[in-house]
């Protein structure tokens, strides 16, 4: 199953890297999380990494998209990490926060 806006890929060892694709909508946030948690668990998904190199801020929006992502994949034991941000996209992020994320942050893939 091919997913508008995303490129998915299983990495190995149940891990997963989401790069979202500048076409990403996430006005139908709903069904999007929907097929994601689908193909991860068809994949027997553990970690989800999701990619924000391609972002320089995040606004109330996406960082609501991306705490709802993180939040659906626990329920399902799937942990969320957000790697490689921009200083500028943390910058803006920390001013959203009121309240711990539900996803972890980490400079990129472990080796």
């Amino acid at each position: 199953m091919a997913i508008s806006g995303i490129h998915l890929t299983c990495i190995g060892r149940g891990n997963f890297l989401l790069e979202p694709l500048r076409s990403l909508n996430i006005q139908d946030a709903g069904q999007l999380m929907q097929d994601i948690i689908a193909l991860l668990q068809q994949g027997k998904g553990v970690q989800l990494y999701y990619d924000l190199n391609g972002l320089p801020v995040i606004d109330q929006v996406y960082y609501d998209w991306l705490d709802k992502l993180a939040r659906i994949c626990q329920t399902v034991n799937i942990k969320m990490i957000c790697i490689n941000m921009q200083p500028t996209a943390a910058f803006t992020l920390s001013s959203f926060l009121s309240r711990t994320p539900a996803f972890a942050t980490a400079l990129g893939v472990p080796d």
